[in-house]
């Protein structure tokens, strides 16, 4: 419902702004029309931007906050560090799959929860190796499924360090917020 409500706004702002175009093209200008179409799209814009900050101030899932998230990210963290040291063969990839079906936190769910917590730096702190680390991940994931056990080992084993970097971030800006 959100989501059409914003579409519908933001489609009258269009249209808005071809009406004031269009009015403002006559010569003379049609003041009447011209001072109706920018008002219209006035109430409109500010429609649009309450919309967007409720959209930005809701809080929504409770679970979803920065100690589930390292936590998340922590359980990935230290079962990708055991599969990264066992011994390879078939069954690897299957574990390593069936791991990040259970463990990966989906960075979707927290975005908007998160970005409210700590803002829109800390959760950039956060996000971005996290982010290198999801990249090399769904490389390794790939490269066990290729068969190329080796690589992927190599590339489980990179993304762990990013990982733990998402970690001393947010256990920095823990401490930042308690002290």
């Amino acid at each position: 419902m959100k989501n059409i409500k914003s579409k519908i706004i933001l489609v009258g702002i269009a249209l808005m702004v071809a009406v004031t175009t269009l009015a403002a093209s006559y010569t003379p200008i049609n003041w009447g029309y011209f001072g109706l179409a920018v008002t219209i799209m006035a109430v409109l814009i500010w429609l649009q931007k309450r919309e967007l900050k409720k959209t930005l101030t809701d809080t929504g899932d409770t679970d979803l906050s920065l100690s589930t998230f390292e936590e998340s990210v922590s359980n990935i963290s230290t079962k990708l560090n055991e599969i990264s040291k066992v011994e390879m063969d078939e069954k690897y990839s299957k574990e390593l799959y069936s791991i990040l079906e259970d463990f990966m936190p989906n960075i979707d769910d927290y975005r908007l929860s998160l970005i409210n917590e700590l803002g829109i730096a800390n959760y950039t702190k956060i996000i971005i190796p996290f982010a290198k680390a999801e990249r090399i991940i769904n490389r390794g994931v790939s490269a066990a499924i290729d068969g190329y056990l080796e690589e992927s080992q190599k590339s489980i084993s990179n993304s762990i360090q990013f990982l733990k970097l998402s970690i001393d971030e947010i256990k920095k800006i823990k401490v930042e917020n308690n002290g």
